[in-house]
């Protein structure tokens, strides 16, 4: 992989290297600046510091009209829900104009080889390999696997469940009814859940299986103490010795009673299963948020990563109309990167190994070019790679596509990350610099640069980093 600093002309860079690379310079960039002068000097630059932040978050006379992302807090309620719903339909941020939304649409819902347009979102279909369909990407292998498991197992589950009939007279039909409502309610959140695109949540997981198995405790086999203990002792169908001691529990005396006991206890084994195949699936996936080398894990943090950026790539052109500089001003040649001024100083940077026998330390130190385009030809280029081109070629080339895809992202970390490391070191008085300058345009800046890195990390493992 290329490394855009002017360095030697003949050395390559692995992903793991490259890594290294942008940490070391987020590192600069954002290293905090030694304070001097007196303890009032001080003072006044705190003072100074907790203004501009606070003339940076207030609306001007140009938010008014300007493009804005309902993350910003300026939508109505109502408008932020109806584009949270959007996004879950459709997978992604619809992006800006038409063209953007009737892709994002097109993604969402394909059209088949017969013409057909499909009336399930692709993004929440797990397809695996044995229905004919293939795997569609937006799953890892582990969780489509948890997916699939707990759909089959859960589906036989609230079968049985709706077939559960009391059949002791004392029985309250009510609380039977109230309590078979919520075990259902709680095995279909646990299989949406691990079908979740964004991962299961261990935690939500955790408390739905507490609730419903609750503790293990008692000398003759498994007790249950959480919800379905409570629907077994109201429907007079558990059996266990000290369920009957205590007058719980009727024995069965005909055939139907003895099937009703039965399938209350396959209830109770089939959510066992679930939860034993979550806690296969959690050893396995227990990495936190590191990246792993498996593809499919890496495939899947891409689609989510990809709206993402496009939403911080909107956050940081609206920050830029919120002070009036609009987007036909971002096409003139005012904005260009390069009138931001004369080249900077060599950057230096220390990381380890830079080469794969060299295990050591190294300093590297090189010089960078400001990129030659406008704002505006920066905006569009991520819009077009984080709305269209990226999820096609995730879509379609497999392990090529998503190192295609994170080397993307690496060259648009170095191409923005330059322009935020020389208006941080050199801010001079040109129109550009004191634009990128504003505290909430600058800001917006700073999180496009670290979620492109965050993109860019996923090549670590890739089949490129290998060779």
């Amino acid at each position: 992989m290329a490394f855009p600093g002017k360095t030697d002309p003949n050395q390559t860079f692995s992903p793991e290297q490259l890594q290294q690379l942008r940490q070391a310079f987020l590192q600069i960039v954002f290293q905090p600046q030694a304070q001097t002068g007196t303890s009032t000097d001080q003072l006044l630059a705190q003072i100074n510091k907790t203004l501009e932040q606070s003339s940076g978050n207030e609306p001007t006379v140009y938010d008014n009209g300007s493009f804005r992302s309902s993350a910003t807090g300026t939508a109505s309620a109502l408008t932020q829900q109806v584009e949270r719903a959007i996004t879950q339909v459709l997978g992604r941020t619809p992006g800006r104009g038409t063209d953007g939304f009737i892709s994002a649409l097109n993604s969402a819902f394909p059209v088949s080889a017969t013409g057909a347009v499909a009336t399930t979102p692709t993004r929440s279909v797990v397809s695996l390999a044995g229905n004919g369909t293939g795997f569609n990407g937006q799953l890892s292998v582990s969780q489509a696997n948890l997916y699939r498991q707990a759909s089959i197992i859960a589906a036989d589950a609230l079968r049985i469940l709706e077939g559960l009939q009391p059949f002791e007279p004392t029985a309250d039909i009510d609380a039977v009814a109230a309590l078979s409502a919520l075990v259902r309610s709680q095995i279909t959140a646990l299989v949406e859940e691990f079908g979740r695109i964004d991962q299961p949540r261990k935690e939500r997981v955790e408390i739905y299986f507490k609730t419903l198995l609750g503790s293990l405790t008692g000398t003759d086999g498994l007790k249950q103490t959480g919800y379905l203990e409570k629907l077994g002792e109201q429907a007079r169908l558990i059996t266990t010795t000290s369920s009957r001691r205590n007058g719980i529990a009727t024995l069965p005396i005909t055939a139907e009673d003895e099937a009703q006991v039965a399938g209350f206890e396959l209830l109770v084994g089939y959510v066992g299963t679930l939860k034993t195949i979550w806690e296969s699936y959690a050893a396995d996936s227990d990495i936190e948020i590191q990246v792993t080398g498996r593809y499919s894990d890496r495939l899947s943090r891409a689609n989510i990563m990809l709206p993402v950026i496009n939403d911080s790539n909107a956050s940081f052109m609206s920050a830029m109309d919120s002070i009036g500089f609009s987007a036909s001003e971002r096409r003139s040649d005012a904005a260009l990167f390069t009138t931001l001024g004369t080249p900077p100083e060599p950057v230096t940077l220390t990381v380890g190994s830079v080469t794969a026998n060299d295990s050591a330390t190294k300093v590297i130190t090189f010089n960078y070019s400001l990129p030659d385009m406008t704002v505006n030809d920066f905006d569009e280029w991520v819009d077009r790679f984080a709305t269209t081109e990226a999820p096609s070629i995730l879509s379609s080339s497999g392990q090529f596509g998503l190192d295609f895809v994170t080397d993307q992202a690496d060259t648009l970390f170095w191409v923005i990350g330059f322009v935020l490391h020389y208006i941080q070191t050199k801010p001079n008085p040109r129109m550009l610099s004191q634009i990128l300058s504003y505290p909430r345009v600058k800001q917006t800046l700073s999180e496009l640069v670290f979620q492109l890195n965050t993109l860019a990390d996923l090549g670590v493992g890739s089949v490129s980093s290998r060779s």
